[in-house]
């Protein structure tokens, strides 16, 4: 009943058919190795290149994956350099701009080493007067240190203008280019006196007109305009500028001569102050 019940099962034909099938197989590939010979040759020819493709196929993807860490690994490398990049960047801008400061500091000691006959406050220009741009600053002294109105400021340059208003730390300065500024001046190699009226007709916009020039005076261009004292809003002998062309007013009494500045007025960062000078104290009392 048991071996009945084996031959009527599934599984046994099964198994029977799959042994049949391999000894037939084994059996018939030993007495025809010589066809399966022959017959391997055109089918390693038909199938090779695409073998090789594949071939070719897994080794670039095995390659991509292998450098996948070392991209990560230069990618990571790329943004630290970057970012190193960037910091020198910066400290060469902080060392550029201590190295203009020490030049600008270096040039004011050297004025304030050369004009011992002058008590000189240094300040820092913080501002420009939004309604009078190109001819107010402000400047970060004030009553606190001494500073007063009429007072004249200067650069190691020349002459910048002279003090307009003071708060307690802080003061307003008119340039010397202003319309309404009033200054004493002479030509330097002649003598000849007349007063600096800032930027007037004619003169171009940065340049200043100086006017009460004798009509005699043998005034060329490229000559030096200094403080001329008078009226001791500013003290005399300071460089103001030089002349770049003269010419003789409409009623011939008297000539004119436009200046241009020595000082560069839209680079203002330091400046000094002249609260005293020849032993007397400079600036209006209120």
């Amino acid at each position: 009943m048991f071996l009945f019940n084996i031959f009527r099962s599934k599984r046994f034909w099964l198994l029977g058919l799959v042994l049949s099938l391999l000894i037939f197989a084994t059996s018939y590939t030993a007495r025809n190795q010589y066809f399966f010979n022959r017959l391997e040759f055109p089918v390693i020819t038909v199938f090779s290149p695409a073998q090789k493709v594949l071939s070719a196929v897994s080794v670039a993807i095995k390659e991509g994956f292998s450098t996948i860490p070392e991209m990560l690994t230069l990618k990571k490398q790329n943004e630290e350099l970057q970012k190193q990049i960037r910091e020198l960047e910066q400290y060469k801008q902080k060392y550029l701009e201590y190295q203009r400061e020490n030049i600008n500091l270096r040039s004011m000691l050297g004025l304030k080493q050369r004009n011992l006959q002058y008590e000189l406050e240094a300040a820092e220009v913080i501002g420009r007067e939004p309604g009078n741009w190109f001819n107010v600053i402000l400047i970060d002294k004030g009553e606190e240190n001494g500073i007063k109105k009429d007072m004249a400021v200067v650069t190691d340059q020349g002459l910048v203008g002279y003090v307009l208003s003071a708060g307690e730390n802080y003061a307003k300065v008119m340039l010397i280019t202003d319309n309404r500024s009033s200054v004493s001046a002479m030509i330097e190699r002649t003598r000849d006196n007349g007063i600096l009226k800032g930027t007037i007709d004619p003169a171009p916009m940065g340049y200043i007109k100086m006017v009460y020039l004798p009509q005699e005076a043998n005034i060329i261009k490229g000559d030096v305009v200094i403080s001329s004292g008078l009226g001791g809003l500013v003290p005399k002998g300071i460089i103001i500028g030089e002349v770049v062309e003269a010419q003789k007013e409409p009623n011939e009494f008297m000539q004119y001569a436009i200046v241009k500045p020595e000082v560069d007025f839209q680079k203002l960062e330091q400046v000094f102050v002249i609260k005293s000078h020849d032993g007397s104290r400079g600036g209006s009392n209120p």
